[in-house]
């Protein structure tokens, strides 16, 4: 007879790789690709000034969903809508805003040079702890947020899971092929915000049973 594994077990298990993980690419392989990526976008200057300035547009694109989608909620609650897109909306909707908060909040606590300011200006590569806000790059606040969002389409929509996955895919190797993060500020940040909208489900399920 096979024993089934706790969900308390796996779930320890999983973070414990994924420390794991984190604090081998911190050691031996952060740096390395960072030097290897900049090497190569300095040897083709038109691409190295393409990404050497590219706009942060994430606040805006979580303001701006999030109240797309309580309004879309807000409506179709009106309308006494009732359905999986409803539950979707609700979770969606949270998890965005609250994928952003905590990445500040982190970023804050972790305080970690700049990838950028690392290779530009040699700033001594280190973790500030509870450096000024705005300032760390660990974990990627791209890869939370739109691992959040992304964790949600896979709960409600398994039709669409391949697509979320290629897409985070490609985001991820796109934060460190440009040299905007380090290979573990990407990992630690998908892995939060896998989290943050994984214990969200949660609980609003648990809500829902007691109501």
């Amino acid at each position: 007879m096979i024993k089934k594994t706790s969900p308390i077990f796996s779930g320890i298990t999983i973070s414990l790789l994924v420390l794991f993980v984190t604090l081998l690419s911190i050691r031996f392989l952060d740096v390395e690709i960072a030097v290897r990526i900049m090497k190569f976008l300095k040897s083709l200057s038109s691409l190295h000034k393409a990404t050497e300035n590219i706009p942060d547009i994430l606040l805006y694109l979580v303001i701006i969903g999030t109240i797309i989608m309580w309004v879309i909620y807000f409506y179709r609650s009106h309308e006494k809508i009732q359905d999986v897109k409803m539950h979707f909306l609700k979770l969606a909707a949270t998890t965005l805003p609250a994928a952003y908060i905590l990445k500040l909040y982190f970023q804050f606590v972790f305080g970690r040079t700049n990838v950028r300011l690392f290779l530009d200006s040699k700033v001594p590569l280190r973790f500030h702890w509870f450096h000024e806000i705005g300032s760390g790059c660990f974990p990627s606040g791209h890869m939370t947020v739109f691992t959040a969002f992304g964790t949600a389409i896979w709960l409600y929509f398994p039709h669409y899971r391949r697509p979320v996955l290629i897409t985070l895919l490609i985001l991820a190797v796109a934060l460190i092929a440009t040299d905007y993060h380090f290979l573990s500020d990407v990992i630690s940040g998908a892995y939060l915000g896998f989290l943050i909208t994984y214990f969200l489900w949660l609980g609003f399920n648990k809500y829902e049973k007691k109501a």
